[in-house]
């Protein structure tokens, strides 16, 4: 199995533990609250939301161009603020991918921002050997896309996820 792995990472002005509250230990409450024109549910399969060992059934919008996803959460880090998410089911993955592996990291940018970083590791199915840019930038576009619009509400909503 090939895997492609791309880095990248986005500056907000929200603080590090309200972002990763927003999007990872209370994501399945908070991301279709404050983003509902993205995701219109995000439903606990088993284990308890926001913690390692969640499986969670996530549910787009009609703007998004896949229905929903399946994720499982592997590693969920309150101390460091890093999650590990394992992404296995869904229109998302298209015809070449497996599953995507993601790594997410809340760094304190000061003046009370973050520098969100991610690491996204593409397994492809057998037989596929590469990402085209279009998928490539498909998936990229729809990190910052969810990002920028959560920092947003929340930066205009300051009681939120507080």
């Amino acid at each position: 199995m090939t895997v492609v792995e791309y880095a990248d990472e986005i500056k907000v002005q929200v603080s590090p533990k309200r972002m990763f509250k927003a999007l990872i230990t209370d994501a399945h409450h908070s991301l279709p609250k404050i983003i509902p024109h993205i995701f219109k549910s995000i439903d606990i399969l088993e284990g308890e939301g926001g913690t390692a060992g969640c499986i969670r059934k996530i549910s787009f919008s009609d703007v998004i161009p896949f229905t929903h996803l399946k994720d499982k959460m592997a590693v969920v880090d309150t101390e460091k603020l890093q999650a590990k998410i394992n992404l296995f089911e869904g229109p998302m993955l298209g015809e070449k991918m497996e599953s995507i592996f993601s790594e997410k990291w809340f760094v304190d940018s000061g003046n009370d921002g973050c520098i969100i970083k991610w690491k996204h590791h593409l397994h492809l199915k057998p037989g596929h050997t590469h990402v085209s840019e279009e998928e490539f930038n498909g998936v990229t576009e729809f990190s910052t896309t969810f990002l920028t619009a959560a920092e947003a509400y929340l930066v205009a909503h300051p009681d939120v996820c507080a």
